[in-house]
């Protein structure tokens, strides 16, 4: 089996797969090759064609401590809202905002208040855990940002 790798669509074709139907600028690689770009390709690199046509890969991409701090905020909002859904819906949130009117209103009666009043106070407490994980991380180095489960239990209020 012969693996081809085409610079004009940047993928890999094997003559037992797709015959004769490959792209004219298609360079013959081997096997080992094909794996090395590939295990390079996994790791964050990506496949090129070099100077010759040939695929070669890209130099690694440094992450920065800054990009490692913003995608570390992105998650921790992303699992408090998980969170916070878990507690009550949008629409559950909403309707909890008109039953506090209604109760001040004297409209409905405590229990139903005291239920809303309950997922509020949950959803606060996930807010303010959201609030203290970022503002921890803002002073982390790389090491630990890369080392963040946002899903640790030990982040969260207990009952959240």
């Amino acid at each position: 089996m012969m693996i081809i790798w085409s610079p004009s669509t940047g993928h890999f074709y094997h003559t037992e797969i797709h015959g004769e139907d490959v792209p004219a600028d298609g360079v013959s690689i081997t096997s080992h090759r094909h794996r090395t770009l590939l295990d390079g390709q996994r790791s964050g690199r990506q496949i090129a064609a070099g100077a010759d046509g040939k695929p070669t890969l890209t130099p690694a991409i440094r992450v920065t401590t800054a990009t490692l701090r913003q995608h570390a905020g992105m998650d921790i909002r992303v699992e408090a809202r998980r969170r916070i859904l878990a507690v009550a819906s949008i629409e559950r949130q909403s309707n909890d905002n008109a039953l506090f009117g209604l109760y001040a209103n004297k409209l409905i009666d405590k229990q139903a208040f005291d239920e809303a009043l309950a997922r509020r106070l949950r959803i606060d407490a996930i807010r303010a855990a959201s609030n203290t994980l970022e503002a921890k991380i803002a002073t982390w180095a790389a090491a630990a940002l890369g080392k963040l489960d946002v899903t640790d239990p030990a982040h969260w209020p207990a009952e959240a």
